[in-house]
């Protein structure tokens, strides 16, 4: 085989890899969708229990019905995607992650009845339906962290850190609703409350790093909607411990909360279709850049002349911005065709790295909370408290704190 078909087979494992990230942005759309219904379905459940079982039952029981649609769809989008899962380098653990929530989500009908008995503790159930969230969350990631192109990878990265923020404005809609449904906070709920806030708006920083253009401005029209300011003075008096004598502000709460988590689904969607349509247009260059290269085979066959073959030099499809609508025919050697095409790899390396440091930075904090949850007992709002307390004391950065704590971890270990 020639180094020309060697350059051929390069943009076909590029076009398998984009092909399959089609059919994977089918099955995170899906995962949104299911997540969704199922944060509703925990505010209802939330509300229904935090009333004594006397509201919310008929709309916490209607919701069910959408999560039992929305998850019946993505056990079929699952099927549909199932074959283009184990060509990535993380396919194990994408595995791994749809495992752990195909096998929580069955657990959702034993969780009802308990919700609908109330045997189960409010902190519980929020606890329950929050860890089956953050397991389809872990597919997303997983998807960000196995893509290849830059584009893509940067538009999962804004997509996932978006979906997380907006399962944090979920968690904190059902604290608050209990807090407010009980007329007060304790010192813990308010800390917890706090704490959710904080991580919200790192999670939309980071969104904000990796978004288009038209999605930043969605995110911004919703912080000046005008319910932000209701919202604003409900967390102060949920953070000064809640008022005892107004009954309306659980059903306040719930539905501004609601509100706002509704206009974040409508730009996750977007999101979503934007990343759908990068992957159409990333794959209609690498073919088009794929034909480019077999008619320069064609023509090596015929003049039997590596170094001075007449190649058709593709436009880079780098910038997820541009669309391929001709190639011009430029004269190129196969050592010229080959550095082009060494550029190009390393100029996507580069663009690659930057979006997937988000993503590494997460692991890192998560591992570094890990470590103080199981070897202080911390829970992990506490390990995240303690990380910002160090990181603020010795005037680091958050990630070099957890760094640290990772290196020291490994340094006691037996």
């Amino acid at each position: 085989m020639s180094a020309a078909d060697f350059l051929v087979a390069s943009k076909r494992c590029e076009i398998q890899g984009l092909t399959s990230f089609l059919a994977l942005g089918e099955l995170v759309s899906a995962i949104g969708a299911l997540v969704h219904a199922l944060q509703r379905e925990r505010g209802a459940s939330n509300m229904y229990l935090a009333s004594g079982g006397q509201d919310y039952q008929d709309r916490w029981q209607a919701i069910q019905k959408q999560v039992d649609r929305e998850t019946a769809n993505f056990h079929q989008t699952l099927s549909r995607a199932n074959a283009e899962l184990g060509v990535f380098s993380g396919g194990a653990r994408l595995f791994s992650r749809i495992a752990s929530a195909v096998h929580l989500l069955t657990g959702i009908a034993v969780l009802r009845g308990q919700v609908l008995s109330r045997k189960l503790a409010l902190t519980k159930v929020t606890d329950a339906y929050s860890q089956v969230i953050q397991s389809l969350l872990g597919v997303v990631f997983e998807t960000a962290d196995a893509a290849s192109d830059p584009a893509i990878s940067r538009g999962l990265v804004a997509l996932f850190n978006f979906m997380q923020g907006k399962e944090l404005a979920g968690q904190e809609r059902a604290l608050g609703s209990a807090g407010f449904a009980a007329r007060k906070f304790t010192s813990e709920q308010t800390t917890r409350l706090q704490h959710l806030v904080e991580s919200q708006e790192r999670c939309f920083e980071v969104f904000a790093q990796f978004a288009d253009e038209r999605s930043l401005r969605l995110w911004s029209e919703l912080g000046s909607a005008a319910i932000m300011p209701e919202l604003r003075g409900l967390r102060a008096l949920a953070a000064r411990g809640g008022s005892p004598g107004d009954e309306s502000l659980a059903d306040r709460w719930f539905r501004i909360a609601t509100e706002r988590i509704d206009a974040m689904h409508d730009i996750e969607q977007k999101l979503q279709l934007a990343l759908k349509q990068l992957c159409q247009v990333q794959l209609s260059e690498a073919r088009q850049l794929l034909d480019c290269n077999q008619i320069a085979l064609e023509e090596l066959d015929r003049q039997q002349d590596p170094d001075n073959t007449v190649f058709l030099v593709p436009v880079s499809a780098a910038d997820a911005n541009s669309s391929v609508t001709e190639q011009p025919p430029v004269g190129r050697s196969m050592m010229e065709l080959l550095q082009f095409q060494a550029r190009r790899l390393q100029e996507m390396g580069a663009e690659l790295d930057a979006a997937k440091s988000a993503l590494e930075e997460r692991k890192v904090l998560e591992r570094a909370k890990l470590i103080l949850m199981k070897h202080r007992g911390l829970n992990e709002d506490e390990a995240y408290r303690a990380l910002r307390q160090a990181a603020m004391n010795q005037s680091r950065r958050l990630i070099d704190v957890a760094r640290s704590v990772i290196e020291m971890a490994d340094v006691l270990q037996p």
